[in-house]
């Protein structure tokens, strides 16, 4: 162990292990060197040489930390006193088609739907090219998948009513 460095049992040291310096603590002193507690990975190890110690930082005094201390406890008052609100969950495109049928109470088409529904604010149009057949592919994939599905086939060719 170097005996320039005034390293003691529970100091913060810097050790070369390999080619890396890192952060332990001093937990036996030997003859051969030091054994010691990595501060990164908790592991333990011997060591010949320590580099350098790391001079504890000093604390501030016990007035310094009462102020901090009562900074830190004050409470927000500011959450407390708004009233949560709930964001307005936008309506998808087959929601707000079940919408559109449920006021028109006629067949419609998907076209139809998709006009309806943005012209009445329900749905908004996104990046989509193809609403329409987007709308066609999500009614028939609930009349595939659900037992009782919201919105089927009508008795004309390509149109749509509430199930």
């Amino acid at each position: 162990m170097s005996r320039e460095t005034n390293a003691t049992i529970g100091s913060k040291v810097i050790v070369k292990v390999g080619c890396r310096e890192i952060e332990a603590v001093v937990l036996e002193i030997t003859e051969a060197g030091c054994r010691v507690k990595s501060i990164a990975s908790g592991k333990e190890f011997a060591v010949k040489k320590i580099l350098r110690v790391i001079e504890p930082e000093e604390k501030p005094a016990p007035e310094d930390t009462s102020v901090e201390v009562e900074e830190q406890e004050a409470p927000n008052p500011a959450p407390e006193s708004a009233p949560a609100e709930k964001p307005v969950k936008k309506l998808s495109l087959l929601d707000a088609a079940v919408e559109v049928l449920k006021t028109s109470g006629q067949p419609m088409n998907t076209r139809e739907i998709v006009k309806a529904a943005t012209e009445s604010g329900l749905w908004i149009p996104t990046a989509c090219r193809t609403p329409e057949q987007t709308l066609y592919g999500s009614i028939f994939r609930e009349i595939a998948t659900k037992e009782n599905p919201r919105i089927v086939k009508a008795e004309q060719k390509g149109k749509f009513i509430l199930g």
